[in-house]
This record gives C-alpha cells, structure tokens and sequence, in this order.
C-alpha cells in the first residue's frame, strides 16, 4: 500500500497542479491506504522529493503556456 502512495503523491506531483507537498498530502486523504503512507509522507526526504516534482511541473507547464 505505501508502493501506490508513493507512486499516486509523484503521479500528483508530476499534474502541475500543486504548488507542494502540503497540497498533494491534503490529496493523498481522499486515497485508500493514505495511513499507510503517513510515515513516508511526513519524512523530509519525501516532502523534499514531492517540492521538486511538483516545482518541475508547474515550471513545464508555466513555459508552455508563455
């Protein structure tokens, strides 16, 4: 179950339409096994992961748009 977080919080990440971790978090409560992933959600090395996706993501899609 934390394998399908993680792949569903980088599958949100990678949308563009989250600004951070926080956001894909707040997402992730609506999936089954969220409780699963609280661990691996709330260690910095994953928030630092999701951060990054989703600032590559919205940079991709900012530069498409301009």
């Amino acid at each position: 179950m934390v394998k399908r977080i993680q792949e569903r919080a980088r599958q949100l990440a990678h949308s563009g339409k989250f600004v951070g971790w926080r956001a894909v978090a707040f997402e992730l409560r609506f999936e089954a096994g969220y409780t699963d992933g609280l661990d691996w959600i709330q260690s910095a090395a994953a928030q630092e992961e999701i951060d990054r996706l989703c600032n590559e993501a919205r940079n991709r899609t900012n530069r498409r748009v301009a």
